[in-house]
């Protein structure tokens, strides 16, 4: 039976700010403030600071990663004349979630932030039947509805969506996240990653040489070759993916479609996680802003949370 959790997406993005007073001025000049925080995030020095400091292998590099963005716009908004110091929720969460808690209904302004179509707010919700949803087999290159992966229907299903460029995804792989998930739950669990496009690519919003090493797909070719590249880095570390969709000792390998179907009924980049159980979603993982609220905690940290919950609670 799935377990009735809060919806994530109603949690507030920054609960310490009060959206009655827009800190950017009017939407024109929103707009205009962001194109320049992106350019500033694009200058080859800020590209340094990003390779100097995300190291996917460390367990504390999500940590890392919010330290370097907050100097980073701390960097920016002096360059506008603006002293951070005087905005405590701006200098304590970041230029990026500072902005959506503002305009989080704004499906423009939060293209424009994340870099993906809508934003990061679902209309699905915990509770709700799953939605059919395409995603492409990596071997036999054919479309299949995402719940079909389910091998045993008495289990959970999760489904976690990320990509090679984004570092939440690779520190879950690289430093021991998703074998440990596996090696606990395999048995009375199964689990997905579905490919969607890249969170960072190398022709877009990027994050440092390293982490921001392809381009954004253009073809399904270029999608299904980023996976396998994902695929063959795990294969250096733990080896925990599969491209075989009858594997559940793995967790088994699908990509979106060039539609980005999934992403968008989900609002799933650049990483979450979707718990599927008796064809209802018993549970939504954070969205980005939520998970880097609290960098401590990874995103197999959040999966196993839950399942420990989940069964704990059926079983005591």
């Amino acid at each position: 039976m799935a377990v009735e959790t809060p919806k994530t997406d109603t949690i507030p993005i920054m609960p310490d700010l009060e959206p009655k007073k827009r800190p950017l001025g009017d939407r024109t000049s929103a707009l205009k403030i962001i194109k320049r925080w992106k350019d500033f995030m694009m200058s080859d020095d800020t590209q340094v600071r990003f390779d100097n400091n995300i190291d996917p292998t460390k367990r504390d590099m999500q940590i890392t990663l919010k330290e370097t963005y907050l100097s980073i716009d701390r960097d920016f908004l002096e360059d506008l004349g603006i002293n951070a110091s005087l905005y405590k929720p701006l200098s304590a969460h970041g230029f990026l979630p500072f902005v959506m808690a503002f305009y989080k209904e704004d499906k423009e302004i939060m293209t424009e932030l994340t870099g993906f179509s809508g934003g990061i707010i679902s209309d699905v919700t915990v509770g709700s039947y799953a939605p059919e949803v395409p995603v492409i087999s990596m071997e036999t290159r054919e479309e299949m509805d995402v719940t079909d992966l389910s091998v045993d229907k008495t289990k959970p299903l999760i489904i976690l969506s990320a990509s090679l460029s984004c570092p939440m995804l690779k520190v879950c792989l690289f430093t021991s996240g998703v074998s440990q998930i596996l090696k606990k739950y395999k048995n009375r669990a199964e689990f997905v990653l579905v490919y969607i496009c890249e969170a960072h690519p190398a022709d877009g919003w990027k994050l440092g040489n390293k982490v921001s090493s392809i381009k954004q797909h253009q073809t399904m070719n270029d999608r299904l070759e980023a996976a396998r590249l994902l695929i063959d880095a795990d294969k250096d570390h733990l080896n925990c993916l599969t491209t075989d969709p009858h594997d559940t000792e793995k967790m088994r390998v699908v990509v979106d479609t060039m539609s980005n179907t999934f992403t968008s009924t989900y609002q799933c980049g650049p990483i979450r996680v979707i718990a599927i159980e008796d064809d209802r979603v018993a549970w939504m993982g954070p969205n980005i802003v939520h998970l880097m609220s609290n960098p401590r905690e990874l995103m197999t940290d959040k999966i196993d949370a839950w399942l420990r919950g989940r069964f704990d609670e059926n079983e005591g």
